[in-house]
């Protein structure tokens, strides 16, 4: 049975906080930083497969998704005020000022994409239940020890789940995205 420490309770911060400390300079040029429901967590670091992975997947959707969409690689996401995820990539709706005065949210995120190696458990875990918070319409988390695509779709906000999960390791996988068709091979993604 979980007891909550009231001993040392924990003091969280809100986004606005957040960007407060980066604005100030508390963080180093390499630190890499989540918020996480409120709680500043350091992110992972990116190895050769991780990067590798994730500019593959950079090269095939972004010349079909040019004018149509934006692609934002390890840019900021706000789901809500305690949080600010940096997925891998994020598919964002097109807008004029390319969200230039303020961060994309949940709702401006078309597909939200996490490459994860030692990050699986997190991937699949919290940060799945906040991108179903947040309503975020399909979510991937590349598989990278697996060698496989879970393809999360249709959002349940309140459960804080997905109703549909596909776990591809060959083949291909199709989305409409931003009014474009676009197919994805398996082998594309983890090549031998």
């Amino acid at each position: 049975m979980f007891a909550p420490n009231v001993l040392n309770p924990i003091h969280r911060i809100d986004v606005k906080r957040f960007h407060r400390m980066i604005e100030a300079g508390c963080f180093g040029d390499g630190d890499r930083v989540e918020l996480i429901d409120g709680e500043m967590r350091d992110m992972t670091p990116i190895g050769p497969p991780h990067g590798g992975t994730t500019d593959i997947l950079t090269m095939i959707l972004a010349p079909k998704l040019a004018g149509k969409a934006i692609l934002r690689i390890q840019g900021p996401l706000v789901l809500d005020d305690g949080t600010e995820l940096y997925p891998d990539l994020a598919v964002l709706q097109q807008r004029e000022d390319f969200y230039r005065q303020a961060n994309p949210t949940g709702d401006d995120a078309l597909l939200v994409i996490e490459v994860a190696d030692s990050s699986l458990s997190l991937d699949q875990g919290p940060k799945l239940v906040k991108y179903a918070h947040a309503g975020i319409r399909r979510y991937w988390v590349v598989d990278l020890r697996h060698r496989t695509l879970h393809d999360y779709r249709d959002p349940d906000r309140f459960q804080g789940r997905y109703r549909q999960l596909h776990a591809l390791t060959s083949g291909d996988i199709g989305l409409d995205i931003a009014g474009v068709r676009v197919r994805v091979a398996i082998a594309e993604i983890f090549p031998d």
